[in-house]
């Protein structure tokens, strides 16, 4: 409730002012108000979603038995993806956990890792429902090809054969036997599903959205080069085959996908456009790789018959073996994750090589020259005959090797830094020495090193041994993958909405009655942090809030309940903050009179924050002094471990306890009240509930009277409803989340900001 002001001609004054200077950022009448709305019955007003993930391991049979490690990031770790869940996968014991993520979240990231080394990340398509195995097995694709497309709708009139000369146009054109003529794609959007022996003297013409397939054990061969265009795909699926004599990508968006094993390209390949790689290619001309390629990412092998110059950046996962030289230019960036090999000299002249737990063999020379940056992380190896360094390297994470064969030198002040152990036959270097290896790095003899990397799919050679993971604990996770590796108890940290983010609940307090929805009576910042157990069953949740605004004159305390877990499965509560006697807690710290487990954060918000001054309004209204609040922890220890199905997903079910008043909450649209609600409130007022249909908390024009936003919000200022403060808020409602699931952001054109609260 907004505070009361004491004259009513002030007041009058005030509102005139308000509704002169605050105007629509819509042009649209029809949804300029929130009660202009056409908001659908069935909308829960969700800005996430969850997503049932079951992610799985197919162990090497010596690893059964062990425990490897899941980690879901919602961008590539390896460019600063935030961390959201970790848990243990084992043998046909997969991690199942269901994930809130933004609903505008197209993508994720899933990492695995044992402990002996093997380490191996992949992007995955947000759906509903993901059902993913990562494999230990090199070559084998985890991506799978279930959805190979196949020759069933061949008719005559759209089958190739013979030795003639076709012109193609619009629609799928099929080889199911045996074709040596020639193509020419006469339009955009015609396809070519191989299922038979397609040997063309030539292909003409391949442009938008014309797209050839080789599928179900068919083979292209083409003596001369295909040439590829705009918009045009080359896709070769698994059991078929592809050999060209050239290939050549015109433009930025040709596309190359490779989920076979026979894969060859018999001159200089200089690709532009994407290329995915999650099988076998060998190019028997060297590799060229321009720097307006768009995507370069392999998961597979590729054999280079050739040199390989790298010019732009370029993803890999799996094995490469060069037998020319490997020269890194300006621009480029290799993410090396896993096998490379060079048969000649390896150049690094510039641009950047970040390995992460991989294997780089160099059997000549190996040169780092000064434009380029050098970064190995977490067990990588370089391993070649000599050594030439001059720049600054760095290392990171578990401590990584360079094993020099033969002789190798540093220049001037250049250093090793960080966790590598570099060894030489002899413990010396040519040119260099002790003085330039700092923060922990070190220069030893190959036979006196102490680094321990165990032989992998990745890394054929290693270092030291390969002695079993240590788990101190014995619950079954190796201590480098443990959160916790001397609590038996405890083994992982899962964070929501991510390790390093917060997330916002937003608040009306008028209910049963409408307020001015600019929601910022209460704004409360939040994140959770839920400790599993090596069979992912949640031992503890240890949420952090920090009440950051509250335009509002009404006392009002914070609460949640963990729907699926009974007062009774808690054992304790910590860092609540209840001084005003009217919320009874349990000795365990969960309240009294309540079936589910039921959290007060607060009972009053003014106890958790600082005003600067005596201000009624508390960051927002930009024209009042600001202040701070308290940052909230808690712990919430179960009894006994319980499913991550049990418990449920944070933050939980968050609700507002209107002015002190116990019985009187405000939940999220279509949450259930507690136990200790007053039910009679439903249908009085604007409230529109209907507990036999399981509406919670919206008027009848489907309103809310709070959000939950899976980032920190910039809500409005006092009295300006939100809809005048982001452009596409409207339409978002207006579509059931539809469009525009990112309406919160701060994308171009998406807000209004002299609208959005600037605190002074």
């Amino acid at each position: 409730m907004k505070k009361i002001f004491l004259l009513i001609t002030i007041t009058l004054i005030i509102s005139g002012i308000i509704t002169g200077c605050h105007k629509s950022v819509t042009s649209d009448p029809e949804v300029s108000t929130m009660d202009n709305l056409k908001v659908p019955a069935g909308f829960s007003w969700e800005t996430s979603r969850l997503v049932n993930m079951a992610i799985g391991i197919d162990l090497l049979e010596a690893n059964i038995g062990s425990l490897c490690r899941i980690s879901v990031y919602d961008g590539n770790p390896e460019r600063n993806g935030n961390l959201l869940v970790t848990g243990a996968a084992g043998y046909a014991s997969p991690f199942e956990y269901a994930l809130r993520i933004p609903s505008s979240a197209q993508k994720m990231f899933l990492k695995a890792e044992d402990g002996n080394g093997f380490s191996r990340t992949d992007s995955v398509t947000v759906t509903d429902n993901i059902s993913y195995t990562f494999t230990q097995t090199l070559f084998k694709s985890s991506q799978g090809t279930s959805s190979d497309p196949d020759c069933s709708g061949a008719t005559p009139s759209k089958t190739l054969s013979g030795n003639q000369t076709y012109t193609i146009n619009n629609g799928t054109w099929y080889v199911t036997g045996s074709f040596t003529g020639s193509i020419n794609f006469g339009s955009s959007g015609a396809s070519i599903n191989v299922c038979g022996n397609f040997h063309p003297q030539n292909i003409n013409n391949m442009g938008t959205q014309c797209f050839i397939a080789v599928t179900q054990g068919g083979t292209f061969q083409m003596e001369n080069s295909l040439v590829m265009s705009n918009g045009s795909r080359l896709t070769l699926f698994s059991n078929s085959h592809i050999s060209l004599g050239g290939l050549n990508m015109n433009g930025t968006t040709p596309r190359i996908i490779n989920y076979g094993n026979d894969f060859v390209i018999n001159s200089q390949f200089s690709p532009n456009g994407s290329l995915e790689n999650y099988g076998a290619m060998v190019m028997n001309g060297g590799l060229n790789v321009n720097s307006t390629a768009t995507l370069f990412v392999s998961t597979g092998s590729l054999t280079i018959n050739g040199n390989f110059n790298l010019n732009t950046t370029f993803t890999n996962n799996g094995a490469i073996e060069v037998f020319g030289q490997f020269n890194l230019n300006s621009g480029a960036t290799l993410y090396h994750n896993c096998k490379m090999i060079v048969h000649q000299d390896m150049n690094l002249n510039s641009g950047n090589l970040t390995m992460n737990g991989a294997y780089l063999k160099e059997t000549g020379s190996l040169q780092i020259n000064s434009g380029a940056t050098v970064l190995l992380k977490n067990n990588s190896m370089l391993s070649t005959s000599t050594y030439g360094q001059n720049t600054t390297i760095q290392g990171t994470g578990g401590r990584s090797e360079i094993k020099v064969s033969s002789s190798g030198y540093i220049n001037g002040q250049n250093k090793v830094s960080g966790s590598i152990e570099m060894v030489t036959p002899t413990g010396l270097l040519t040119t260099g020495g002790s003085a330039n290896f700092n923060n922990g790095a070190t220069l030893k003899a190959i036979a006196s090193g102490t680094n321990i990397i165990p032989v992998s799919t990745c890394n054929p050679e290693g270092i030291g041994g390969t002695p079993p993971p240590s788990d101190v604990d014995g619950d079954g996770v190796p201590d480098n993958l443990d959160n916790y590796p001397t609590d038996a108890t405890r083994a992982f940290d899962n964070y929501y909405p991510s390790k390093t983010a917060y997330g916002t609940l937003a608040f009306e307090d008028l209910w049963p009655s409408k307020g001015d929805y600019d929601l910022n009576d209460l704004v409360v910042d939040y994140q959770f942090r839920v400790v599993t157990n090596a069979q992912n069953k949640v031992v503890d949740i240890k949420p952090v809030f920090h009440v950051r605004a509250a335009g509002a004159g009404l006392s009002n305390g914070f609460g949640f309940q963990i729907d699926g877990v009974l007062k009774g499965q808690v054992a304790s509560v910590s860092g609540s903050s209840l001084l005003h006697g009217y919320i009874s807690v349990a000795s365990n710290g969960v309240e009294n009179n309540q079936d589910k487990a039921v959290v007060i954060v607060f009972d009053n918000f003014n106890n958790v924050i600082h005003r600067q001054g005596n201000n009624g309004y508390y960051h927002t209204d930009p024209l009042v002094t600001t202040g701070y609040g308290d940052t909230i922890k808690m712990n919430i220890h179960l009894s006994s471990p319980l499913a991550l199905s049990v418990v449920g997903s944070p933050p939980y079910n968050p609700f507002l306890i209107k002015n002190m008043t116990r019985p009187v909450e405000i939940h999220l649209a279509d949450h259930l009240p507690t136990s200790l609600a007053n039910t009679g409130l439903f249908g009085t007022g604007n409230d529109n509930s209907n507990a036999a249909a399981g509406r919670y908390y919206k008027t009848a024009s489907n309103l809310p009277w709070a959000l939950n936003i899976p980032v920190k919000f910039d809500y409005t200022s006092e009295h300006i409803p939100i809809i005048q403060g982001y452009s596409h808020f409207a339409t978002w409602a207006q579509s059931a989340g539809g469009q525009y699931a990112d309406w919160y952001t701060n994308l171009a054109g998406y807000r209004s900001s002299g609208k959005i609260y600037q605190g002074k």
